[in-house]
């Protein structure tokens, strides 16, 4: 059913009181600004800056100092290779407050939103560093290893932006101290929508709390619509226990924030404990993954319409890497490397009441298992540079490739079937700082001698290099892909759902055997901020074929669609990137309307840095 204009204009408006709130209650991430320079601007700048009122209006709109842009696109390992072999002496610890940069730790960038900043946030200690460092005192450097190090630092939730400095010591010239320096990110963060005086949801979490690694969350939600009105939801993660690499959580919620397979709302109690392959020489990977979720009627349906379910997932796996030898007559090591898996997942319904199943909801209400093994090949290294998918912090892409094959067995409704595949991904980074990435997928289940819903993809994407036009930046990005099943039997068919095809376009049943997209956007990083948080307006087209019942090439399946939107993200806060975005279909299906207006305001997107991922098919 359509929704009124009405209710589109009460969702916009709640909407947007939420990222209104969220952009309000952090004016504290506006950290660290430079005045700006009153003899090159013009006379009326002058007056108006006099004037303190106006002047504190204006300063939550800035520009940003252009020393805190620098463009880089170097190799990770570069700087550490005219020291290699020496021995480190010493690592020292460095962190860092808001009102400097890793890059300038002697710049000093005070402000009042900086100082205040630094006095509510507890920096991370120093034994937590410690615990995140694998090069050790004593050894030869290897550059490969320290800047894998750094990486590892950097993708800490915690932490903004690390860098380690090489310090020579003249007195012994074979030797050097390293310098370890770390700048967190305000690890403090909530969000609080209104919708008074009948509901109001509220969440609070810290990501670091007491400097120690530590994320724990909170949320709750008043709802006189609900039963109960009041219900809750808490999280908690602890980060590299003793120096081991290992992470454990464990979470409850009855606000339908776990793995919500089905279509009601959900309690949920998980806990994982995982170790993953965080630099190449790692020689254990794996983890453990238990929950437990019931559907809950707090919305008072008919018992003719909700579906009481209840539903275990486990998932257990273990890897191990192996292939390490030094090349001859050499310190650098061979850095192909080769990675054995297995993998135990059951996905097993307990209870189950399904009114009117529809296409998809027959594969969310299912059970499943599967015991699969993986031999993957693969070398990554890394280059570092900016303003790919981030907002001016550094970022790391990997070049190299991984080659996978995965064996196993799988049950799912009913049918008990052996399954082969295999998957290239190649990532190359030219010189110019253009980003290639090249991803190919085969693999099928077999039923006798006979292949079963087997899939075949290529998808191909590529970053431009970075364009400046005055202050701002920009970067395309371009998409194209093309998936075929052949022999379906099990497996629900492709789809242009979203990231699949059209960003944004959701029909619930538009599936087909064969599917062809390309999409390009553009995003533009602007120099302004607005309350410390950066902004980018972005511009799409995508374009999809998909066959269904007749060939692919038909006009009745071409599906495009385009889209304008701003994003604002915040490095130094803990918050994702948010996004509000206006969609147009020039051709629509059943319960999609021509135009749709949507804000995120946790939009995930983060670079893929994966050296391996857990055995898995080739199918969600």
């Amino acid at each position: 059913m359509k929704k009124s204009f009405n209710t589109r204009l009460i969702e916009i408006t709640r909407a947007s009181c939420h990222l209104f709130f969220t952009l309000f209650v952090f004016t504290v991430s506006c950290f660290a600004q430079q005045k700006p320079d009153s003899v090159n601007n013009p006379k009326w700048i002058e007056k108006v800056n006099s004037n303190k009122t106006v002047k504190k209006l204006l300063g939550t709109i800035t520009r940003e100092p252009e020393a805190d842009q620098p463009s880089f696109h170097v190799k990770s390992e570069d700087a550490y290779l005219k020291y290699e072999g020496k021995i480190i002496r010493r690592i020292l610890i460095q962190r860092i407050g808001f009102e400097k940069t890793v890059l300038d730790t002697a710049r000093n960038l005070q402000s009042f939103i900086s100082r205040a900043a630094n006095k509510l946030h507890t920096n991370t200690r120093e034994f937590v560093i410690r615990n995140n460092l694998f090069v050790r005192e004593g050894k030869p450097l290897n550059p490969y290893r320290v800047a894998d190090n750094e990486r590892t630092l950097r993708n800490l939730d915690f932490v903004m932006d690390a860098r380690i400095f090489v310090k020579p010591i003249s007195k012994n010239p074979d030797s050097v101290d390293l310098v370890v320096v770390t700048r967190d990110v305000f690890s403090l963060g909530g969000s609080f929508s209104p919708d008074i005086p009948t509901k109001y949801k509220l969440s609070i979490q810290d990501v670091n709390f007491g400097g120690m690694g530590q994320r724990i969350q909170f949320g709750q939600v008043f709802d006189m619509n609900r039963t109960p009105r009041y219900s809750y939801e808490t999280f908690y993660q602890l980060n590299n226990i003793n120096g081991s690499f290992i992470d454990v959580s464990a979470g409850y919620t009855n606000l339908n924030n776990g793995i919500s397979l089905g279509n009601e709302n959900e309690r949920s109690v998980y806990f994982k404990l995982s170790r993953a392959l965080y630099q190449p020489f790692t020689r254990i990977a794996g983890a453990v993954e238990f929950s437990d979720n019931i559907s809950r009627n707090v919305y008072r349906e008919p018992d003719s319409t909700f579906s009481q379910y209840r539903y275990n997932i486990q998932d257990y796996w273990l890897g191990y890497s192996f292939g390490y030898r030094k090349l001859p007559q050499n310190l650098k090591e061979n850095r192909n490397r080769k990675f054995i898996a297995l993998r135990g997942f059951e996905q097993r319904f307990l209870n189950s009441t399904h009114n009117d199943l529809t296409e998809s909801d027959r594969y969310a209400y299912r059970d499943r298992v599967s015991l699969l093994a993986q031999l993957t090949f693969f070398r990554q290294d890394f280059y570092k540079t900016q303003y790919v998918v981030g907002f001016g912090r550094t970022e790391d892409i990997p070049y190299g490739y991984r080659i996978s094959f995965t064996t196993g067995w799988e049950r799912e409704l009913g049918n008990k079937r052996p399954y082969l595949g295999s998957e290239l991904y190649y990532n190359k980074v030219l010189p110019t700082g253009t980003i290639l990435t090249y991803n190919v997928k085969l693999a099928s289940f077999w039923k006798g001698k006979r292949p079963e819903d087997g899939l075949l993809s290529f998808n191909f994407t590529r970053y431009s290099k970075i364009y400046r036009v005055g202050r701002m930046i920009l970067r395309h990005q371009l998409q194209s892909g093309y998936a075929a099943l052949f022999n379906q039997n099990v497996k629900r068919g492709v789809d242009i759902r979203d990231i699949n095809g059209v960003v944004g376009f959701m029909p619930d049943s538009l599936v087909g055997l064969q599917r062809v997209t390309m999409s390009q956007e553009t995003t533009v990083f602007t120099p302004w901020k607005l309350l410390g948080f950066r902004l980018a307006p972005i511009a799409r087209v995508d374009l999809a074929l998909i066959k269904r019942n007749t060939g692919l090439l038909r006009e009745r399946n071409f599906f495009p669609g385009l889209s304008l939107g701003l994003r604002a993200r915040n490095e130094n806060l803990i918050f994702n990137t948010i996004e509000a975005r206006l969609f147009y279909y020039p051709k629509t299906v059943e319960r999609v309307d021509h135009f749709r207006f949507n804000i995120t305001t946790n939009f995930r997107i983060k670079y893929p840095t994966n050296l391996v991922n857990k055995p898995a098919t080739v199918f969600p």
